[in-house]
């Protein structure tokens, strides 16, 4: 008997080393047809390429037609209470309600990449030109004598020309080491076209600004974006196509896609633009950022320190980093869920995160959870956007460490980022007419106000309703349908 155990034993063994073999050569088989298909995609997009420069050189040179620009979106106006709706304890509390939700959407993903080899940057060396994009010093292989040229004007003609003067392969370095840049600091696809735009606006200088709208356009379209150059008067404008909505700037409806004006000058006018595509793979600019940005951090701002009322033993010191600050200032205006989907900096969550889960370590998911809700309650001070900013703008999670106030949707943003990545669990947004609210998916906790998403039940936890604790709603939403929006 105990040799028949043996023998089914080995046999189950080897069993299981086969399947694993299998496995293994499966997932080797893959990633090799993976890479193949990466490859074969990258050399027929580098050869059409090559091939298309020419042709919409040509393309560039012809008559551009008219078309009509559409006004900026304001940004929704989001009416909050003055001040923080702060829980009454004299109440006596009600019985847990399920609360009605309408729809439930998730935030669409950026369109993919097109392949390109991404090469190692490039060593520094004074034959380079170095340019500063929000503390980063930044060295590309530009050269005045081989890659400046001049526009005698914005016409068809000029812009056709130059284009195909940039196409006899000078640029080609030019455009690995930007891809290296983007790649290196982990760039998403607007924040990219703004370094493409600080380098090539420095490279040529004041009285440039045409030639560098040129030289940025043609950069773009090698590393595989779509776009559009458009003429206004005597200026040439970038136009980049964005899936999302962006507010404050004007933009064009060409082919069904939003093109916005990235530079536009405030003169009357009228706009001319080409009609084509540079590529059928041309990709659009996603304003999404789902990686954290790599920025010089040498000018972090001094530290601060944030304590939650109810549990003082949970304070937070930390400091943000002021390029990183900057360059969130000078983004666009976006929908919040945008912001609730952006990650953390690497220097900040390596600050925070530490101090939040030492505070909540060896606790049960429902104490953490609330440890983590009245810090984010109490530790930050309420300020509806309109008082702070004199308009809408939702805060990125490093911007909420950096500005003195915030408000609902901000707190959502931050406590969702928090209890995700600290205690690993689901969280999904709950979006009111005039709030924002989180809740949250317990592995057993079945107690308080909660809702249901698919057959999973979510408990409500508001991050502004002040001292209220997990399965807590607030009383004039406890029977008002909201948005769900599921995060990653």
């Amino acid at each position: 008997m105990k040799i028949q155990y043996i023998t089914l034993l080995a046999f189950a063994l080897c069993t299981n080393i086969n399947a694993q073999s299998n496995i293994d050569e499966y997932k080797r088989q893959r990633k090799e047809e993976l890479k193949q298909y990466k490859a074969k995609v990258r050399t027929e997009f580098e050869k059409y390429r090559e091939k298309r420069n020419a042709e919409f050189a040509a393309l560039l040179s012809q008559r551009w037609n008219a078309v009509k620009k559409q006004n900026a979106m304001k940004p929704p106006v989001k009416p909050e209470p003055v001040k923080p709706v702060i829980k009454d304890n004299t109440v006596k509390d009600t019985s847990p309600v399920k609360i009605p939700i309408g729809q439930i959407v998730s935030i669409p993903k950026p369109e993919p990449r097109i392949p390109l080899s991404i090469n190692p940057l490039p060593q520094v060396s004074p034959q380079l030109f170095k340019s500063n994009f929000y503390g980063t010093d930044i060295f590309v292989s530009l050269n005045s004598d081989k890659h400046k040229f001049s526009l005698n004007s914005a016409q068809e003609t000029e812009v056709g020309k130059i284009w195909k003067w940039l196409s006899d392969g000078k640029m080609n370095e030019v455009v690995d080491n930007f891809l290296s840049w983007r790649e290196t600091m982990k760039l998403n696809d607007y924040t990219y076209s703004l370094l493409i735009a600080k380098v090539c606006n420095d490279f040529f200088g004041n009285g440039g600004k045409n030639e560098a709208v040129l030289m940025q356009s043609y950069i773009l379209t090698q590393c595989g974006y779509d776009l559009r150059m458009a003429r206004k008067n005597s200026d040439l404008i970038l136009l980049l196509p964005i899936n999302e909505k962006v507010y404050g700037k004007s933009y064009f409806t060409i082919g069904g896609k939003k093109y916005y004006a990235v530079n536009d000058t405030k003169e009357n006018g009228g706009y001319y633009t080409f009609s084509q595509s540079f590529s059928p793979q041309s990709q659009t600019c996603s304003v999404q950022i789902k990686e954290p940005i790599t920025l010089g951090s040498k000018n972090s701002i001094g530290k601060k320190t944030f304590v939650s009322e109810k549990y003082p033993n949970i304070r937070v010191e930390t400091s943000v980093n002021r390029n990183l600050m900057q360059l969130y200032n000078d983004y666009p205006i976006l929908d919040w869920d945008i912001y609730a989907d952006t990650p953390m900096s690497k220097d900040l969550s390596k600050s925070i995160l530490p101090q939040l889960k030492q505070a909540v370590s060896g606790k049960s998911e429902e104490v953490a959870v609330g440890i983590i809700l009245n810090f984010v309650q109490t530790a930050f001070k309420y300020m509806t956007d309109d008082e702070q900013f004199g308009y809408e703008r939702p805060l990125f999670v490093d911007e909420i460490f950096f500005y003195p106030y915030s408000d609902c949707e901000d707190r959502a943003i931050l406590f969702s980022y928090l209890i995700r990545n600290i205690l690993g669990l689901d969280v999904v947004l709950l979006n009111y007419p005039n709030h924002l609210a989180t809740a949250v998916k317990f592995s057993s906790y079945s107690n308080g106000d909660y809702i249901n998403v698919n057959g999973k039940r979510f408990t409500i936890c508001d991050p502004t309703y002040i001292n209220a604790g997990i399965g807590e709603a607030m009383p004039q939403y406890r029977n008002t349908k909201a948005k769900v929006v599921i995060l990653e």
